[in-house]
């Protein structure tokens, strides 16, 4: 492979979130690109950010930190590069930091729009997600919105330096319920936050920079109580010294292949002493993956990265559903000889 490169990919290959597959599917190969000494030109194209007729992305919603040279460049499709160099990431925040500043920075138009917001020392980051996410129960558990605003509350009570909550969420009904239990605090928020996948809106890229903007505040708050998402737990990368919890289980699904989800496996579960509120959290986090022994004694200690072997990537680029159903068939019918046996 040419060291001078550029990293792209096609409109459609990226259908998924920006945090939890584009920022993430990136991040999986910073360490060997740094490793290398190689600073790539990038062009990262998604359908779901971009606008026509390229959909370029990156450079767009990142900043990429460094002068790349004139000149030609290799182009080498990330998704190829991940399956070859992939690397499992751990919960050493500050050198996750470090490595990210080293490609990226957000851009200047979204830490403008974030500086133009009241000052969040000492504040209170909530993150609520109703949507994907907190309903997929192979990946974690659903959280209730009355099940949050009681962790929020007793989050609160327990924190009588908190007076000021930042509030990022794509349920409107949270956001009111907030200001209803809570009328004495400064609440915060950045306005109606769109799904990644949903369509009709004139500018992706107003999306995008919403879904930066929302992690760049939360990043500022002193605490942060979320569900599980990827944004907000991005919000751990660019500020290491944030103290942040999550909620709810995150789960081994099968696709993980036995690898926490990056980053938010690796924040802590948040705990009460109201007996109430431990009940809830109990039951939120049944299924998380530090119950599983075998990722435990590989991933529970703080790592920086770890070598991935190839075929636990999760699927080559070239996977089809042809093939995937190919080999369920195989494996169903090995199943029903064994049992006529």
């Amino acid at each position: 492979m040419s060291e001078k490169i550029r990293i792209t990919t096609q409109p459609g290959q990226l259908n998924e979130g920006l945090f939890g597959q584009i920022f993430l599917h990136i991040f999986e190969i910073l360490p060997y690109l740094d490793s290398r000494g190689i600073r790539p030109a990038w062009a990262i194209s998604s359908t779901l950010y971009g606008a026509p007729s390229d959909f370029v992305v990156i450079p767009g919603l990142l900043e990429i930190n460094y002068d790349t040279e004139a000149g030609n460049y290799s182009d080498v499709n990330l998704l190829d590069l991940r399956y070859e160099q992939a690397v499992i990431l751990g919960g050493d925040w500050d050198h996750a930091a470090a490595l990210w500043s080293k490609f990226f920075r957000w851009p200047e138009r979204v830490m403008k729009r974030a500086d133009e917001f009241p000052s969040l020392d000492g504040a209170l980051g909530l993150h609520y997600r109703g949507t994907d996410k907190n309903q997929s129960q192979v990946e974690t558990n659903t959280v209730t919105l009355e099940d949050f605003l009681a962790l929020a509350e007793d989050f609160i009570v327990t924190h009588p330096d908190i007076k000021t909550l930042y509030v990022a969420t794509d349920e409107k009904n949270f956001l009111e319920r907030i200001h209803a239990q809570h009328p004495s605090l400064r609440i915060i928020d950045s306005g109606a936050a769109s799904h990644h996948k949903d369509g009709g809106i004139e500018n992706n890229f107003q999306k995008g920079d919403h879904a930066l903007l929302d992690c760049l505040l939360l990043s500022r708050c002193r605490y942060l109580v979320k569900c599980q998402s990827a944004l907000s737990g991005f919000a751990k990368i660019l500020n290491p010294q944030l103290e942040a919890y999550r909620v709810v289980a995150n789960k081994l699904a099968w696709w993980t292949n036995g690898i926490p989800y990056f980053p938010d496996a690796y924040l802590p579960g948040l705990t009460s002493k109201n007996p109430d509120c431990q009940r809830i959290l109990d039951r939120l986090m049944v299924g998380d993956w530090t119950e599983d022994r075998g990722a435990m004694k590989r991933y529970g200690r703080p790592f920086t990265y770890k070598k991935r072997k190839k075929y636990t990537v999760q699927m080559p680029p070239r996977w089809s559903v042809d093939g995937l159903h190919r080999r369920i068939e195989k494996r169903l019918d090995a199943l029903a000889r064994k049992l006529r046996r």
